[in-house]
């Protein structure tokens, strides 16, 4: 099949391009400007590239010009332009599969969360990747267009930041486990986190592109095997140092008065929400199973030279 991948150079796409080359696809990466690939692999000497960007006048004509079997929209982050996107695509496509987000559940009364639960979100974000997930569901049951919508947690790739143990993304939280100084949490550490390794998010959209009418209409989690709680995060890390972490809890409120701003207001997004996804409906469906927390955690530590 043709497939082209919008927005193909990101965390996600630099997994998913090179798995879709291997399986004897043709593959166009649809990117806004020429920006290298942040992971090399041979398969992307094959990938074809086209300069687009979402926003400019015709951008869905021409996306829907490249006669792709499938599309890959890793960059929709509104209703209407999804919207947009699906108008052209009506009738020429064999499956549009739409990247989402777990924010789209917003706090959970009961985990792990299924697909059809706590649909609640907070949030313009999350609030636009339920009514993408919503609009999808809509279009398959009343006009039979094959969409799918993948939502991933926290998306982790070597060489980028990711997630600590307070809900930011200052490494200095992982230098302080390592080196035995005090870790400020919030609360009393019991908020989760839900990590997914970018090869994972991609595997599951993969999957779903592989088992084709299955998914139509469907959406299904990308996240790890189980979310993680900040203090069992933190005391996890400090193991793999050989150290017991060093924790102080604390109300938000004090919290929030000790840390950078910045940080701050990341740790309260994270937190207010405190995903923790099933994925047995990707397992069972799709027939894919992802790593752990742990194995995508320490991957990426090993690439930032702090493990």
């Amino acid at each position: 099949m043709k497939i082209g991948v919008i927005g193909g150079k990101g965390k996600v796409g630099n997994y998913l391009l090179p798995m879709l080359v291997e399986e004897g696809h043709e593959v166009i990466a649809i990117t806004r400007g020429k920006t290298d690939y942040y992971r090399s692999h041979p398969a992307l000497r094959d990938v074809s590239e086209v300069h687009l960007a979402r926003g400019s006048e015709n951008f869905e004509k021409d996306v829907a010009a490249l006669g792709c079997d499938v599309i890959v929209d890793m960059i929709c982050f509104k209703l209407e332009d999804m919207q947009k996107l699906v108008a052209v695509l009506k009738g020429s496509i064999a499956h549009y599969v739409v990247c989402g987000s777990l924010w789209y559940h917003g706090p959970s009364d009961i985990v792990p969360v299924r697909e059809e639960d706590c649909r609640n979100p907070s949030g313009a974000y999350g609030i636009n990747k339920l009514m993408m997930a919503d609009e999808l569901h809509r279009l398959w049951k009343t006009e039979k267009f094959p969409g799918t919508i993948v939502h991933p947690g926290h998306i982790c790739a070597p060489g980028h930041p990711i997630i600590n143990p307070q809900g930011n993304i200052s490494l200095s939280v992982f230098e302080d486990l390592r080196d035995g100084r005090e870790v400020l949490l919030p609360n009393f550490g019991l908020e989760t986190l839900h990590h997914v390794h970018a090869s994972d998010v991609a595997g599951v959209m993969n999957a779903a592109i592989q088992k084709g009418a299955v998914s139509f209409g469907e959406d299904f989690h990308a996240a790890s095997s189980g979310a993680v709680s900040l203090a069992g995060y933190a005391r996890t890390v400090a193991g793999w140092y050989g150290r017991e972490a060093n924790l102080t809890f604390l109300p938000y409120d004090a919290f929030a008065e000790h840390v950078d701003p910045k940080a701050a207001a990341q740790t309260l997004e994270h937190i207010s929400r405190s995903p923790a996804a099933s994925m047995r409906k990707a397992e069972d469906i799709l027939g894919y199973r992802p790593r752990s927390t742990y194995e995508t955690v320490r991957e990426c530590l090993e690439a930032l030279n702090l493990l």
